[in-house]
């Protein structure tokens, strides 16, 4: 006898959006020559470049009806034969038309692809791909088996669904619970308007013959003959033991049996529970590492969104491990979680205390910018042409006199302090100043002041150059420029800080330096852009770099390799005008007028 099958089918649709139409058809004709020859269909279709609407609506059934009208048309050839052609036709007729189907004849399965869509077959507990788009037409034809579980998908479903949740998805036994699991990572979401499957699962439908009842033989009872003849002739029945042990002896099995069944019963409610806990925890792992993998490759973009991305793969992790607590595919994702949201860095908001009131050293102190001299915290005040050396450590202080005129920038390398004014560049010496550099007329402006072993550097923004003056006994040379050949663009530098490599802060990016030209450095995992970025800080000692941005009111934390560690924000930090960073003692000091604060370093 031929097998049919009577299909289980349920389906799942990207929500509608402008540009895309997509749509699940399955068909049953009711003629039976139809039925016979064609059997039934079974359709994925997605159309892009339509508009919204109305007219993506129209579109879309003017290809199923072409569709149906190819295939169910022409009753000559084979199933298979007609829906190859029918495919292949419908789809040059619709440039931008993706199209996956399925006819089932009886067992027969025939299937045709036109784009990169995908079939995948689950025969008893294996899953796999049996048919894979690739370009204008793909067939194959087979036979399908009872509870075979058949998906035919879209590319764009299956770039969302991957095999694992598919597989434990599947494991509900039913198309439409399926459905519930996959429906939440398609729907809703408008750029998954092209994701779109049809679930089928083939049970058997055969028909089968009624045998006709046969009546109960009755045996015919007797009567006893007896020579006694006052008794009345009339039928003696005679009452057997043995039927009376057999009902007590079935009644007994009876009740065992039914024990039996009770205690499998909980037994098989109890392993469902598991089975059902244990592939609800696949699933949510698969779903936990989905999230991961997306995390990273949107945070070399967008770090916030990858964070979010990173904090729900965590989430689903621990939820699987509630689920079941062996899973150790969830447990070793958790910590794989755990280390991918770290490297992102952290935000922390903070309060920096009360350092220093420079007033307690001067009566009317304010400072623009400082300096870390050995020990000493040295402070520039243009307004008293003053030099404040504070001792960190002990907080004791020291006031030199600035002969120059009004400085701007001050630098330090060991216990040497410099400062440039508008005369040119003077040193601390005892008491006072000294000038050491004179006011070059080449100059233009100046916005970045550096030494390092000896050497002055100044970062000239108007110039769009670095200019080295190197020292030997105190005393200094010509001017040159620190570069080989043509310098970068450094027509946006704010501020300059030097380690061995110089690097340039400019309104939205910082720039290495290394031996007289530009180096590889980019940021990475920044949690924002720049907003108004007025200082940077390093030093030889030190491990990373500290931006000072008074737009976003932050300081930002970053590797020297350019990977965002932390920003540590504060609204002070709007009104600062400087940082230096102590690591060894994980300190960070903010300059912002006649208040120095403090606060401790991750």
């Amino acid at each position: 006898m031929e097998t049919n099958f009577n299909l289980q089918i349920a389906k799942v649709v990207g929500t509608p959006f402008d540009g895309f139409w997509s749509q699940v058809h399955t068909f049953s004709p009711e003629e039976p020559e139809k039925k016979e020859k064609r059997g039934e269909l079974l359709a994925v279709l997605v159309i892009t470049g339509v508009p919204q609407g109305v007219e993506a609506v129209a579109a879309g059934r003017e290809v199923l009806g072409r569709l149906h009208e190819e295939y169910y048309g022409n009753l000559d050839g084979s199933a298979f034969e007609r829906l190859k052609a029918a495919v292949e036709k419908v789809s040059l007729e619709n440039e931008n038309l993706e199209i996956a189907a399925a006819s089932l004849v009886g067992q027969a399965l025939s299937l045709a692809i036109c784009g990169e869509g995908k079939v995948f077959l689950k025969r008893g507990d294996k899953l796999g791909v049996i048919l894979n788009g690739e370009g204008p037409l793909t067939t194959g034809s087979g036979l399908l088996l009872e509870n075979d579980f058949l998906v035919i998908g879209s590319r764009h479903f299956f770039e969302v669904v991957g095999s694992g949740v598919l597989k434990a998805s599947l494991e509900a036994g039913s198309p439409e619970d399926a459905v519930e699991t996959l429906a939440p990572i398609v729907l809703g979401r408008s750029e998954m308007v092209a994701a779109a499957a049809v679930l089928v699962l083939a049970k058997k439908s055969e028909e089968e013959e009624i045998q006709p009842i046969e009546p109960p033989v009755i045996d015919e009872v007797v009567p006893k003959k007896t020579n006694l003849p006052f008794l009345p002739k009339r039928p003696i029945f005679i009452r057997s033991e043995t039927k009376e042990k057999r009902k007590k002896l079935y009644f007994l099995m009876a009740i065992v049996l039914l024990l039996g069944l009770g205690v499998s019963l909980v037994m098989g409610i109890r392993n469902k529970t598991i089975t059902q806990k244990k592939n609800k925890a696949s699933e949510l792992t698969k779903l936990a590492e989905d999230k991961l993998n997306q995390g990273k490759i949107l945070a070399s973009s967008d770090v916030n969104q990858g964070k979010v991305l990173g904090l729900e793969a965590e989430k689903l992790s621990e939820q699987a491990l509630s689920l079941n607590k062996t899973n150790e595919e969830a447990a070793f994702l958790k910590e794989e979680t755990k280390k991918f949201i770290a490297s992102l860095g952290e935000e922390a908001a903070v309060t920096p205390s009360l350092f220093m009131d420079l007033n307690l050293i001067t009566d009317g102190a304010s400072g623009i910018a400082f300096s870390l001299a050995d020990k000493n915290l040295a402070i520039l005040d243009q307004i008293k042409n003053k030099i404040y050396l504070l001792n960190w450590e002990k907080k004791s202080s020291e006031v030199i006199d600035n002969t120059g005129g009004k400085g701007n920038l001050i630098t330090s390398y060991d216990s040497r302090v410099f400062i440039l004014d508008d005369k040119g560049i003077f040193e601390k010496e005892d008491k006072k100043t000294s000038l050491k550099v004179a006011k070059d007329s080449s100059w233009e402006e100046i916005t970045g002041l550096g030494t390092f072993f000896g050497n002055l550097y100044l970062l000239d923004k108007g110039a769009s150059n670095i200019w080295r003056y190197l020292g030997a006994n105190g005393e200094f040379g010509a001017k040159k420029s620190w570069f080989v050949g043509t310098p970068p663009d450094l027509s946006g530098g704010v501020s300059l800080a030097i380690d061995g490599s110089i690097w340039v802060l400019t309104k939205d990016k910082i720039l290495k330096l290394t031996l007289g030209q530009e180096d590889n450095f980019a940021l990475s995992k920044m949690p924002e852009s720049f907003s108004e970025p007025i200082k940077i800080y390093t030093s030889a000692d030190a491990q990373n770099l500290y931006i000072l941005d008074k737009g976003n009111g932050k300081v930002y934390q970053i590797t020297k390799t350019g990977e965002f560690k932390t920003s540590y924000s504060w609204s002070g930090f709007k009104g600062a005008s400087d940082i230096v960073a102590i690591e060894s003692a994980k300190k960070l000091f903010i300059l912002s007028g006649a208040k120095i604060f403090e606060m401790e370093l991750k």
